[in-house]
């Protein structure tokens, strides 16, 4: 008989790394789809993608983990089929040395559960072993059970005697001890090659799960990086918006290709940008009437007093036309030239800064548009109240002169409010810088008037906050004032004393940072 030749071949579950030009995708392509999705989109794709990679680690770990129960089910069969044949041999031996008939039923016993095992279990080891060697595994387990049978039958004397009968069962010995041994030989490594499949197992279920973790890691990674970066960009594009806007630079939003929802937040956006370009201009506009409404009773009285002097220096030059006093008469004529640019000067001036204009920068002496804003307020001044003005002649500023005159004329018209009929207003300005420019102008416009309460100080530039009586204020003008100086790239502050006086501190940008 051929001893058996147990040369398993294993088949081992292991991931497979796929490798070649056939299998690789082309490059970029799942970022193009990527960047041709809404950000809706691509968060419910990289969901689904997240879901589909965990899932299907899931399923192939459960998948390896029932193959390793399997196995460590299969493994305790084999097991005890390898222990069952060490018990066999056992009594094999111990009736080959005593020839008793207690070891042979013993034998046969175990043989018996062998053989139960095998035909039990056929279909399990036609996983790990071929069918050649299953159906040679069978007759090992019949000729064993034979060889032993007629060897028994020879010490009963059932068989020959004779020198020709111990030859007989010298080689059934030698036979059983050979099948035993088959029968051994084959439990040993079975079960080995159970035991080292099951690592395998083991070690591929590790290496699925650092897989899976990776992918995980890498695809959020990759997710967050093509939802991140549109994101953040468009965010950065609005902060910049944000700040021109702030500055009074209604720019609008280049809305451009891309996702969806950051179009239309674009697209919102320039439309809030629309809207809050029409609220200021409104608000401007309304605070400015308010304001001419206030002061048209001061300027009818100043352009009074220059048509009261045309009126009078007309009629006595009319009555005076005969005589031959020429000098004399050049004086009225002159003084009705005076009187009549004094007032044309009040009316371009009241017009000035009524017309509704775009903001534009322009150069212009500070003094003389200080004393042009007076002039429109002199009128709504009582006599008690002194407005001094201390401003070189020759320091100049780059704003808005419609904007600008609006500042001036709020602040110097809260002076004159606070000092209630009688006090002193101061406006002045200085200019620091070396070289051929300025780099800040400071104008400060005081009052010696009952000042802010502290707790007041801190909200006077809130909108609609005011300490005057209803119907006297609408909370509006030095919230005005302070978005004007703003636009303007300057700052404002206060700095009040009770029972003192107030002091406005504007800082405006001077020519060398215009520059």
């Amino acid at each position: 008989m051929q001893p058996l030749d147990f040369g398993f071949q294993w088949g081992y579950c292991a991931l497979e790394q796929k490798t070649g030009r056939g299998n690789q995708r082309p490059r970029g392509k799942g970022r193009q789809i990527m960047f041709h999705l809404g950000i809706r989109k691509k968060i419910t794709f990289g969901f689904y993608l997240l879901l589909t990679l965990m899932v299907g680690s899931a399923v192939l770990t459960y998948g390896i983990v029932k193959r390793v129960e399997e196995q460590v089910a299969f493994g305790e069969v084999i097991e005890d089929f390898f222990n069952t044949a060490l018990e066999l041999r056992r009594f094999e031996k111990n009736y080959f040395l005593y020839r008793q008939e207690k070891d042979f039923q013993e034998n046969q016993l175990y043989w018996e559960k062998i053989r139960d095992l095998f035909e039990n279990n056929a279909a399990a080891l036609h996983l790990v072993v071929s069918s050649a060697e299953i159906q040679q595994l069978a007759r090992v387990i019949g000729a064993y059970n034979g060889f032993m049978g007629q060897l028994h039958a020879y010490d009963l004397g059932v068989a020959g005697g004779g020198a020709s009968g111990i030859r007989v069962q010298e080689r059934l010995e030698e036979r059983v001890r050979h099948t035993g041994k088959e029968l051994t030989k084959f439990g040993e490594k079975t079960r080995d090659a159970v035991k080292k499949k099951i690592k395998t197992l083991l070690k591929t279920t590790r290496n699925i799960l650092l897989a899976s973790m990776v992918c995980l890691f890498v695809s959020a990674l990759t997710i967050a990086a093509l939802l991140g970066r549109k994101v953040v960009n468009s965010l950065k594009i609005l902060e910049g918006y944000t700040k021109r806007i702030s500055q009074g630079d209604f720019v609008e939003v280049a809305v451009g290709e891309g996702e969806q929802e950051i179009r239309s937040l674009l697209t919102a956006f320039n439309r809030m940008t629309k809207e809050l370009q029409v609220r200021q201009h409104q608000l401007v506009q309304s605070e400015k009437l308010a304001a001419l409404g206030t002061l048209l009773s001061g300027v009818a009285h100043e352009l009074n007093n220059p048509l009261s002097n045309i009126s009078t220096s007309a009629q006595i030059l009319g009555e005076e036309i005969e005589e031959d006093n020429v000098e004399f008469k050049k004086n009225l004529i002159g003084q009705i030239e005076v009187q009549s640019d004094k007032a044309r000067d009040i009316v371009r001036t009241l017009l000035e800064f009524s017309r509704i204009k775009e903001f534009k920068k322009e150069k212009l002496l500070l003094r003389k548009l200080v004393e042009e804003t007076i002039l429109l307020i002199r009128g709504h001044a009582p006599s008690e109240v002194v407005i001094a003005v201390d401003i070189p002649e020759d320091l100049s500023i780059i704003v808005d002169k419609q904007r600008m005159q609006q500042v001036l004329l709020n602040l110097i018209k809260n002076g004159i409010d606070a000092v209630q009929g009688h006090g002193h207003i101061w406006v002045s300005a200085l200019g620091t810088g070396c070289g051929t420019g300025l780099d800040e102008v400071e104008i400060l416009i005081e009052d010696d008037g009952p000042g802010i309460d502290a707790e007041h100080v801190n909200r006077i530039f809130d909108p609609f906050f005011t300490t005057k009586d209803v119907g006297q204020g609408s909370g509006l003008g030095l919230f005005i004032v302070h978005d004007i100086i703003e636009w303007h790239g300057g700052t404002i502050s206060v700095d009040s004393r009770p029972g003192l006086g107030t002091t406005f501190i504007i800082w405006l940008p001077g020519e060398q940072q215009e520059m």
